[in-house]
């Protein structure tokens, strides 16, 4: 009689449990849309760009903790890999996740500039790659992603190899990437400072899109008025925690309204994330 209530207790706890993993799989097979995601990862960058199974993702924060528990929220738990990782620059507050990221998934590209650091967090990110054998991507104008429903992410800056290029500030050769999916356009602008964009002016890009990154987490040298101008995007995220430094500045703020941009920020919204079911339509944003 014991061994009988214990058979049905164990199938019963199989059962419900059966009925958990199944919803939660139902409900990843319903999220099957494209997902732009700018996370919310304190005082750094991440964004996300997932679609099925396919995942690119964008700089990873300073903290590898963080950064999977943000992650472990859009991928199911059986994904074990990301595709594509890519690193704008290395400074702490866009690597600093990223070899937790290798440690944790597999991943088959990284792509990255030429630009080197000193840093012990730099050397413990390459540590990583080589150990993750994974294939090294120069990040340089004309270095696309293809997605399987037709999305297309595309390098359009740094112009150059950066392998001989020496610079004391990383934020000048961060990666700019345009993400394109239809009618609707991101674009991805790291820590690059006025002095790049107006580089990027000069060389007639076709830079237009709905939503900016603002560049470097608001700074004040960041997302000038003629970048705006010239970009002319609806909205602009920006991607900024608890910090010193004064960002967002005010200065930008006020451009982002004199230019009529709604803006949201990660301290305050959260995971900022635009689901993307039809290239025919606009991406529908939402805070989670």
């Amino acid at each position: 009689m014991q061994n009988r209530k214990l058979i049905y207790g164990l199938l019963g706890m199989l059962f419900v449990s059966g009925l958990i993993l199944g919803g939660i799989i139902l409900h990843f097979k319903n999220s099957q849309g494209l997902k732009v995601i700018f996370l919310d990862i304190g005082q750094g960058d991440a964004i996300l760009i997932a679609q099925g199974k396919n995942q690119v993702l964008i700089d990873g924060g300073k903290s590898g903790k963080l950064l999977l528990e943000r992650l472990g929220k859009f991928i199911p738990f059986w994904d074990r890999q990301i595709e594509t990782v890519i690193a704008t620059h290395p400074d702490q507050d866009h690597i600093g996740g990223l070899a937790d990221v290798l440690r944790n998934y597999e991943v088959e590209t990284v792509i990255e500039t030429k630009a080197r650091s000193q840093t012990q967090v730099y050397k413990k990110w390459e540590d990583e790659i080589e150990k993750e054998t994974a294939r090294r991507v120069e990040a340089i104008r004309g270095v696309k992603i293809k997605f399987p429903n037709g999305a297309l992410m595309e390098t359009v800056y740094p112009f150059y190899s950066l392998a001989d290029f020496q610079s004391k500030d990383n934020n000048e050769n961060s990666v700019v990437a345009k993400f394109v999916f239809g009618e609707n356009k991101f674009l991805l602008t790291g820590d690059l400072p006025s002095s790049r964009e107006s580089w990027l002016l000069e060389n007639n890009l076709d830079l237009r899109a709905q939503v900016l990154k603002a560049g470097h987490h608001g700074s004040k040298h960041s997302s000038g008025a003629d970048f705006l101008k010239f970009v002319a995007p609806e909205e602009a995220i920006i991607s900024v925690g608890k910090n010193s430094y004064g960002h967002p500045h005010p200065d930008v703020l006020e451009r982002l309204r004199e230019q009529g941009v709604e803006f949201y920020r990660t301290d305050e919204k959260g995971n900022i994330v635009y689901k993307c079911d039809n290239q025919n339509e606009k991406c529908e944003r939402y805070f989670n």
